[in-house]
């Protein structure tokens, strides 16, 4: 693997930044993948093991999250506990799907997906309190099971749209629905690493500092998002799908 020899102290500390922004983003809206990516394959690392690198690096942040989100009793373990092995079935047969599907249709639905988010996102709603909520398990798998067949389909911004989905459909608010999100994203990306680790994808050298930072954002990005509030919440999901959105048209576009 000629490439690592490519990675110098500089590029170290770039990753530590970045894997704290990322695991600030990701603890509040989702979407800490969006910021690693790019600069891991900007640094001339090989597209696998870029996934396998982000991967092992969120699955840290969003253990971090789940602890926090979890001391703090903003958790529907309820929802957790039957939303996660549909959830994990559904990306299984997304990752299976997307083999067969061609690229431009994959950008046009990331495209798609962000669109539908962004108007259920500026949809007025009431205030709700989750303790007046009934919820059944028909709502649950439905509104989070749809969520884990994109996360293998197509991935981007997976704890961004199950945050909204939790918000919309179970009527949850929206730091419920972040926090209830983590424990899903922590299970998702641990199976990811487990399948990345037996394959020898890892880069360790890059992934160590990168999930430490990880972990470090997640903390800061959790007590900020529990101190803030919905209102917090709602103003980082609103910047994290406007920068998909014109991430993904430029790279449509150049």
């Amino acid at each position: 693997m000629e490439f690592i020899d490519n990675i110098t102290t500089s590029w170290i500390i770039i990753f530590i930044f970045t894997g704290f922004l990322a695991g600030y983003i990701d603890s509040i809206a989702g979407g800490g993948g969006m910021i690693q990516v790019p600069v891991l394959l900007y640094s001339g690392i090989p597209p696998v093991f870029v996934l396998a690198t982000n991967k092992t690096a969120g699955m840290f942040g969003a253990l971090m999250a789940t602890i926090r989100y979890s001391m703090s009793k903003k958790v529907n373990w309820r929802v957790v506990f039957i939303a996660i092995i549909p959830c994990l079935l559904a990306s299984y047969l997304g990752s299976y799907l997307v083999m067969y599907i061609p690229q431009g249709v994959i950008q046009l639905a990331i495209l798609l997906s962000i669109g539908i988010a962004m108007i259920a996102l500026f949809k007025k709603s009431k205030t709700i309190k989750e303790e007046n909520i009934t919820l059944n398990n028909k709502n649950i798998i439905f509104s989070t099971a749809p969520i884990g067949f994109y996360d293998g389909l197509l991935g981007p911004g997976t704890g961004t749209y199950l945050t909204i989905s939790m918000k919309k459909f179970l009527k949850l608010d929206f730091l419920v629905s972040t926090a209830s999100t983590k424990p899903l994203n922590f299970a998702t990306n641990l199976g990811s690493f487990l399948a990345f680790f037996f394959a020898a994808k890892i880069i360790w050298m890059v992934a160590l500092p990168m999930a430490l930072a990880n972990v470090l954002g997640s903390y800061v990005g959790t007590h900020y998002a529990i101190k803030g509030g919905e209102a917090f919440i709602k103003k980082v999901l609103i910047l994290v799908l406007i920068a998909m959105l014109l991430a993904n048209i430029a790279k449509m576009l150049f």
